[in-house]
Order: structure tokens, then sequence, then C-alpha cells
């Protein structure tokens, strides 16, 4: 039988006793309002193939072509520091900096035109120690401001750029030039309401760069206020990984980052990316499921 227990922070629940490769209607639909109300939800052990995995995604909606070119499947984004060769990365080479800023609270495709709706991720090897994912409340965060605080924040408009979160790690060369100039800057509302609950929630994180019409520095400061101040507990939920277990997480209200772990030790985790709703050209197109990134 399908049960939801709750997590004891303002986000968060486990699921279990059900087989997301073979939901009925009605269990889809209870997972659906779990994750509108949880924003986000742990499939322990759920040991889905990579099929099953872009399969379950797909109820959440159209997916994102992903960034990365270490996968043959546009669906899939591969985050893990065990390098093509099968060689573990260092920490100062290119993959190690490139996942560097994954430790950073942040949510997924902000730095694109239409930021994305559910990021599903699957673990199929973890270290022994380290490796946690945690999540932050940005739903909590936004109604623990104080009424001047959220008069002054509505209505202001925050570049993200990725070009500038990657740069602050030194992440920057996993990507072509090709590939950076198609993803300039782009402008997103430092609060947002979601569009199936209603709740405001803050929209920022490392990919955000600066507020439009105010000093950069002076803007920069405040955006990193706004992020420390919203990752606090009550509004943490942090997850200790397992072989099989799977993370749904919703984008457009929760920021998440990832733990360091002993980079000797191998972590490879699979991605799916659910497209934000709009004339978003990142959707993979019906029937190119199977094309290659």
């Amino acid at each position: 039988m399908l049960k939801i227990a709750s997590s004891t922070a303002t986000l968060g629940a486990t699921v279990t006793g059900v087989h997301l490769n073979a939901l009925s209607e009605s269990e889809w639909r209870t997972i659906e309002d779990a994750f509108h109300e949880h924003a986000v939800l742990i499939f322990p052990r759920a040991d889905l193939t990579e099929d099953e995995h872009i399969a379950f995604s797909r109820r959440f909606g159209p997916l994102e072509r992903t960034l990365s070119k270490r996968t043959e499947r546009q669906e899939i984004s591969l985050l893990s520091n065990v390098g093509a060769d099968g060689g573990v990365a260092k920490p100062d080479d290119k993959l190690g900096l490139f996942l560097k800023g994954n430790r950073y609270w942040h949510t997924d495709s902000s730095f694109k035109k239409v930021g994305a709706k559910v990021s599903l991720l699957r673990a199929l090897e973890v270290p022994e120690t380290g490796g946690d994912t945690e999540w932050a409340d940005m739903r909590a965060a936004w109604d623990a401001l104080d009424p001047a605080t959220q008069a002054r924040l509505d209505g202001l408009t925050a570049v993200h750029s990725y070009a500038y979160s990657q740069g602050q790690v030194g992440g920057t060369t996993l990507l072509t030039r090709r590939e950076w100039v198609d993803l300039p800057p782009v402008e997103h509302p430092v609060v947002r309401t979601h569009p199936a609950t209603g709740r405001r929630s803050l929209y920022v994180g490392r990919h955000a760069s600066h507020i439009v019409g105010m000093d950069e520095a002076e803007g920069r400061v405040l955006l990193r206020q706004l992020t420390d101040d919203a990752c606090r507990p009550p509004r943490i939920f942090r997850h200790h990984w397992h072989d099989g277990d799977i993370a749904a997480w919703d984008n457009r209200c929760v920021l998440h980052r990832g733990h360091p772990w002993p980079f000797d030790q191998r972590r490879v985790m699979r991605r799916t990316t659910v497209a934000g709703d709009g004339d978003n050209p990142w959707v993979i197109e019906e029937g190119a499921e199977a094309a290659r990134a």
C-alpha cells in the first residue's frame, strides 16, 4: 500500500509501497498531490531502469535535453565523478571543477529562458560516506520574511547566468564556445507564484548574478543574503543516498545542493529534467526520445 511519510522540515516526504514502473492512475494522482504539498519526494530503492526512469519522469511533463555530452540519450544528465575512461576524476581537474558547482545552493536550469519544472535524480553508485543531497524550501522562506522585506522584493528581477555561476568555481571548460553562446544571461523575477498551488516563493540561488536596476555589487550582496537566510532549519531537508533511490523535486520552489564526498570514491547519478512551461527551446521534441545529445 502506498504510504507517504512527511519529514520534520517544511518540505520533503518519503514514498513507499508503490512500484514506479507500474503506477495506477490513482497512485499517480496521490503522488502528484504529495509532490505539490512537499516539493521533494524520495522513493527509496526504486531500482528503475533507465527507460523506466525516463517514463516516470514524463508523467510530470515533457523533458529537457541535457547540456552534457557524456551520455548518448539527450533525456539523461550523468552526474558522476567517473570519466569516460572509467577513471575517477580529481577535485581540481575539468570534471571535478564542473561538479563542484553542484555543492552550492541552486535551482536547475534557472540560467535558461524557461527554468526547469522538476528534476528526478537516480542513484546508481554511491560513496561509502558523504554525497548527501539537501533541499531548501523557498515557499517557507518567503513566508518567513517580514511584510516590508516582501514589499521590497516584490517586482525585482534577477539576471541568471551559467557563465557567472560556473565561473565562480572554475568549471567553465566542459562546454564548447558554441554551447556557451546558446546560454546567454536571462532574467527571472526574484519572487514567483507556483502555478499549481498559488504559493509564493523566492527564486534565487547561485545562478542569480545580480538584480536589474540595482548596483551590481549591492544586488549580489542581497541575493547572497536571501539565499543564506532562506537555507536554514526548519526549511532544510537532507537525504542520504542508497543505490536505487530516486528523488524528485520541484525547481519552481526549492533550492538544492550536493554535499562533498571522498573524491576517490565513485558516485554515479543520473538525472532527468522536466521542462518548464512556456515557449521552451530546450524541450525534447516528441518522437526524439532516443536521439543522441
